[in-house]
């Protein structure tokens, strides 16, 4: 078989690479060992959300029955909820098999290892080698391991499976408080499950703004959430009912507490174990990472790296980014990967988004800043939706008045962060920002009185 390229991996950077290069009339063979959309469609982003939606429903229907709907907590059909969310994946799926063909795209699923610079042997129902004028590697990352901590897919277990479970179990411990842990922890939560976190950095979301941070802790803790910082696991106990754990605190005590279910959330490497024949050596970090140049390239310049494999941070738009400049690249086009910001959110309850610079890495690069921020508690729109808690808060250069970063916590923090991200690549001020006029009511006004609050001219607040 020969092709013009060959995509090792078909997730959120894979499946995007192959369906440009099909545009640009390349010839495509797209190598999957499991389901297409990768770890993102079906284990990770698209299931998780679906999930979120949900506990976000059932988290309003106390504000429901305030403002006298009558709606009553009818209990929770957990078995449904499942058969709904993996209907969504499904059809996702279907869809982008469809696309697959229509586009020409040749789908072909094993495991693939790269036999040369021009070679794929693929191991599927029979061994086959194709070959390629480049390569593109889109096999994306996977769970680290925690030493002395062995998951069982039972009782200790990573994110994934808990996607899958056919009860909701009535405590979990989960270890780390990033994205994962802290979306899981509101999740299970708001479906009625005991949850505790702990996370051994003294910040949930370690690198998200401090403020920000500490804010979001604290709406977690009002939920009923327990979260333990600066902490970590000792050691856990099974018996035949519970899981026994010891949780060693940052003032040197120690608690022991039972739960029913462990989900490990602390980081993830680089999926490339026997991606690479012995002849092929591609350079990589400390970390494992493939290290990539500014057109994707690897140190062996006809196979380009994409998406998680290629190292923080690892998100999938980032991952769909890299996957068509990747593909323009092969098609001759004169591209470049180098993008001004990378929004990222969180998908708690509520939600958090934040793209460019921290209030404290803004510090770091030696910038002189001011800080505006606007409150929900002001903004007419989020009074109808009975929502209070949260915030926008802009970081800006100071004299220049230039966007450094946006933060959002809040209901529609995932819609309202498009507007920092067009900012800090259109290099806007944050005068243009306020002077920009903003639909009333709205949620994104908040924005707009955020940057009127960095010169201390928002008109609903107490500058």
């Amino acid at each position: 078989m020969k092709y013009d390229v060959v995509i090792i991996g078909a997730g959120p950077g894979g499946y995007p690479a192959a369906i440009r290069l099909a545009q640009l009339g390349k010839k495509v063979l797209v190598v999957e060992k499991e389901a297409v959309g990768g770890v993102c469609l079906n284990w990770g982003c698209i299931p998780t959300k679906a999930l979120c939606h949900a506990a976000e429903v059932r988290a309003s229907l106390g504000f429901f029955q305030r403002i006298g709907l009558g709606v009553g907590d009818t209990g929770l059909e957990f078995a449904k909820l499942q058969q709904w969310k993996e209907g969504v994946v499904t059809k996702l799926v279907k869809g982008i098999e469809f696309l697959f063909k229509s586009n020409g795209v040749q789908l072909l699923k094993g495991t693939a290892r790269i036999i040369s610079p021009t070679r794929v042997q693929v191991k599927g129902e029979v061994l086959q080698d194709a070959d390629t004028d480049a390569i593109i590697v889109a096999t994306g990352s996977t769970p680290t391991p925690l030493p002395n901590i062995e998951p069982d897919n039972e009782r200790i277990f990573y994110a994934e499976r808990a996607l899958f479970f056919k009860h909701v179990p009535p405590s979990m411990l989960v270890i780390g408080a990033g994205a994962t842990g802290l979306e899981m922890a509101t999740i299970y939560n708001a479906f009625g499950t005991r949850v505790t976190v702990v996370e051994i950095m003294d910040q949930v979301s370690p690198g998200l703004d401090k403020e920000i941070a500490e804010n979001l802790a604290k709406l977690v803790q009002r939920q009923g959430i327990e979260l333990h910082l600066s902490s970590k696991v000792a050691s856990i106990q099974k018996s035949d009912a519970t899981l026994s754990v010891t949780i060693e605190l940052p003032d040197g005590q120690s608690v022991q507490k039972e739960f029913e279910k462990l989900l490990l959330a602390v980081g993830r490497r680089p999926v490339t174990d026997d991606l690479l024949d012995r002849g092929i050596a591609i350079e990589t970090d400390q970390n494992g990472f493939i290290k990539v140049n500014e057109k994707l390239q690897t140190s062996v310049p006809d196979i380009y790296a994409i998406g998680d494999v290629t190292g923080p941070p690892l998100l999938a738009h980032r991952a769909t980014r890299q996957g068509l400049v990747a593909a323009e690249i092969i098609a001759g086009h004169d591209a470049r990967y180098d993008p001004k910001a990378m929004p990222a959110c969180i998908f708690t309850l509520p939600t958090v988004a934040s793209v460019g610079m921290s209030e404290e890495q803004a510090f770091q690069a030696g910038y002189e800043i001011e800080v505006g921020r606007f409150p929900y508690s002001a903004l007419g729109r989020a009074a109808t939706l009975g929502e209070r808690d949260g915030f926008v808060k802009i970081i800006a250069e100071k004299g220049s008045g230039r966007l450094l970063g946006m933060h959002v916590l809040g209901t529609g923090a995932d819609l309202m962060i498009g507007e920092g991200l067009l900012g800090l690549e259109l290099d806007a001020s944050v005068e243009s920002i306020g002077s920009s006029v903003h639909p009333h009511p709205t949620l994104l006004e908040a924005v707009m009185e955020a940057a009127e609050n960095v010169k201390k001219r928002a008109i609903h607040i107490k500058n």
